[in-house]
């Protein structure tokens, strides 16, 4: 690969004139400049980034750690981050933590020795665990989706609880008063929200909160999903309907009712929180909270910016409004 020394020696300058013209640098003669840009040109000269960003003690990198990119709403969300990111002329680099702490924890460590300019994350770790070498670094940080309870770090999410009451109003709109609840852990602050959500809205309506309704798994996985339901099944009466708090717990769900032998929505109306990747199905099947998972990630992205630019004092908390899309699982 040619190297800015066979440019130097190539033109009949000084390595200095030749970085000096790689850098637009004003103090260069114009006749220089157009000799040396014609050697970078014909030799296909390629800057050496890594040296460059010691320079100016920057990578123009940003690290994105996300819990399942399979999930299309991580995907979506991560496409925003991009896409903001490299309108500013930054590359990002992406860590997928499988909804695993030591993951996570590995990931930081990687990046953090990337020398990434910043940080943006889905955390897994419920306490911030993780989060120790980030914050001893001042390394600008913003989270997304799920926030660390205690911790002041800026944040942008949904208003999740909101979101979960509207989708259990809507079924009891249609005459439910038997609604099952799958959820992941508690501890997460998402899946938190939403359970808070389900209760507020059978509250309001003077509807009994059954425990043996609520039904608590670890991962937000179909897996899971198809578990809790089968356990859920077992109640009597079964519920007419169940809200799932994120859209792979409703995937699990669906099998789980049919192998049992359950019509969707005849038998069991089905609601959940987030869309599932429509660009392959003509006809999409549940009725949905919707996140605005693309606005998520460009919001994350403008934020983290602002830390790097020095632009903002303090933290920033944004939470946006999901809207509900009604389906044939009810």
């Amino acid at each position: 690969m040619t190297t800015i020394f066979d440019v130097a020696k190539k033109a009949g300058v000084s390595i200095s004139t030749v970085s000096r013209v790689i850098n637009n640098h004003p103090y260069v003669k114009d006749s220089t400049r157009k000799r040396v840009q014609k050697f970078l040109d014909e030799m296909n000269y390629v800057p050496n980034y890594n040296a460059s960003s010691l320079v100016r003690k920057k990578t123009k990198t940003i690290a994105v750690m996300l819990p399942d990119i399979t999930n299309s709403f991580f995907a979506t969300m991560f496409h925003g981050i991009e896409e903001r990111a490299n309108q500013n002329g930054f590359v990002v680099i992406f860590g997928n933590t499988n909804e695993e702490i030591d993951r996570e924890e590995e990931y930081v460590h990687i990046f953090l020795e990337r020398r990434v300019d910043g940080i943006i994350l889905d955390p897994v770790s419920l306490k911030g665990e993780t989060l120790g070498p980030i914050l001893k670094n001042k390394v600008p940080l913003v989270l997304v989706d799920r926030e660390i309870p205690g911790m002041e770090i800026s944040l942008v999410s949904s208003n999740n609880r909101k979101g979960a009451a509207e989708l259990t109003e809507y079924l009891i709109e249609l005459g439910h008063e038997r609604i099952g609840l799958i959820t992941a852990a508690n501890d997460t602050s998402v899946f938190n929200m939403r359970n808070k959500g389900y209760v507020d809205a059978l509250q309001r309506a003077g509807l009994e909160v059954r425990d043996e309704y609520i039904k608590i798994g670890t991962k937000p996985i179909p897996e899971v999903g198809y578990t809790l339901v089968q356990s859920l099944l077992e109640s009597d009466p079964a519920p007419t309907a169940l809200f799932a708090t994120n859209n792979f717990l409703a995937i699990g769900a669906v099998y789980a009712l049919r192998e049992s032998g359950f019509s969707v929505p005849e038998d069991m109306a089905i609601v959940c929180f987030d869309e599932l990747d429509n660009r392959t199905v003509l006809d999409p099947f549940f009725t949905s909270m919707n996140q605005q998972a693309y606005e998520m990630g460009v919001k994350a992205m403008d934020m983290l910016l602002k830390q790097i630019n020095k632009e903002l004092k303090g933290t920033e908390k944004i939470y946006l409004d999901p809207q509900l899309f009604v389906r044939h699982s009810t």
